[in-house]
């Protein structure tokens, strides 16, 4: 695959960790290539997590959290996929802590709501996991995820 000059490629996820549901995909290279086109250059991926309705990825600098960009074409307002946007992002040294919470989803219900907060000094940013039956992040997912954010090691 020929890559624009300073963009990034597949290679920028050749270390980094799947973790949660992606634990069990395999590494496809041009899924990876278009995540990593929102790299800046020289920046390396640690961990890569699907969320619900995305992908968190989390990098040297930053935690970025993707969705799909889709395009509606024709009168039958079919969506074509078109690669991944940026939904939001924050730097990496800017988070103080990392929690994972499961709780109840709503009350009457059986489902579970499966979360990770990122404390920051003025805010928390949390990312919905899943929303089923039991949570999909697991206690040793978890803290891979949340050593890599802090930079603690392995």
């Amino acid at each position: 695959m020929n890559v624009p000059l300073g963009m990034r490629d597949a290679s920028a996820f050749d270390d980094a960790a799947l973790v949660g549901l992606a634990r069990r995909s395999k590494r496809d290279p041009y899924r990876l290539g278009l995540f990593a086109r929102h790299l800046e250059p020289e920046e390396r991926a640690l961990v890569l997590l699907a969320v619900h309705g995305g992908t968190l990825v989390v990098t040297d600098r930053r935690v970025l959290e993707f969705r799909a960009h889709l395009e509606v074409h024709g009168a039958w307002n079919v969506k074509e996929f078109q690669g991944y946007e940026v939904r939001r992002q924050f730097e990496r040294a800017a988070v103080q802590d990392v929690t994972h919470r499961v709780v109840p989803a709503a009350e009457g219900t059986r489902a579970i709501e499966d979360a990770v907060d990122f404390a920051l000094a003025d805010r928390t940013e949390t990312v919905l996991v899943s929303r089923g039956p039991e949570a999909t992040l697991s206690p040793e997912d978890y803290d891979l995820l949340r050593d890599a954010v802090l930079g603690q090691p392995k």
